[in-house]
């Protein structure tokens, strides 16, 4: 499978089985994540592989994704925020997500299927649950396995040309949807609610998440 076709089968996957993860899967891909452009080359990730049933039901608890929970395996992605001093375009951010990109390809490609999710708990409680420093930054998490059924193709959404511009913004200005707004405070609300709370709100948050076929 040549690069171009790794990108474009590449689909998110919710849904797996329980195979176990066959021996050197998990060192390729880190070591395709750890080959990511970073910022001035500062290569400040840092990996935390997640397969213990308490620590996802934790995450989920605290407030993250029911994917979370659902996946075999999880990587957490750090940044050494230390590193940067543009805080400007947040370049740890682009960093990190460069290398979840190459994860995901990889996962793609070695025949297995993963999400990319930022659907989690406040950064304080994420920091709890691994005990990680202030000086990193939690930025995403993969959830990944091997699928438990065959991926639906998901048509993309724009063609190459109305995505593309020469020397200037062409497209028509959009208003900011209130819908929109009012999901974004919602999700303030429930980050800020304490985690006693949130566990008895998980069954209907987890009916209003957008489901997907994958």
């Amino acid at each position: 499978m040549d690069l171009l076709e790794v990108i474009k089968n590449r689909r998110s996957v919710r849904k797996f089985s329980s195979q176990p993860l066959a021996q050197g899967v998990l060192e390729k891909i880190i070591e395709a994540a750890s080959y990511a452009p970073s910022h001035c080359n500062t290569q400040g990730w840092k990996f935390i592989f997640v397969d213990d049933e308490y620590l996802k039901k934790q995450i989920h608890e605290q407030g993250g994704s029911y994917v979370v929970k659902n996946a075999p395996y999880g990587i957490l992605v750090l940044y050494n925020t230390l590193l940067s001093d543009n805080l400007e375009y947040k370049d740890w951010i682009q960093s990190s997500a460069a290398a979840i990109q190459n994860m995901l390809l990889t996962i793609n490609s070695l025949g297995l299927g993963g999400c990319w999710v930022c659907h989690l708990p406040r950064q304080t409680a994420l920091r709890n649950i691994f005990n990680i420093p202030r000086s990193y930054a939690p930025i995403a998490y993969v959830a990944f396995g091997y699928t438990g059924q065959p991926t639906i193709n998901i048509p993309r959404k724009y063609r190459v040309d109305e995505l593309l511009a020469h020397n200037t913004f062409t497209w028509t200005k959009e208003n900011f949807k209130l819908s929109i707004r009012f999901k974004r405070l919602l999700r303030k609300i429930y980050f800020l609610l304490p985690g006693c709370l949130k566990k008895i709100l998980i069954p209907l948050v987890d009916k209003f998440v957008k489901k997907f076929p994958n």
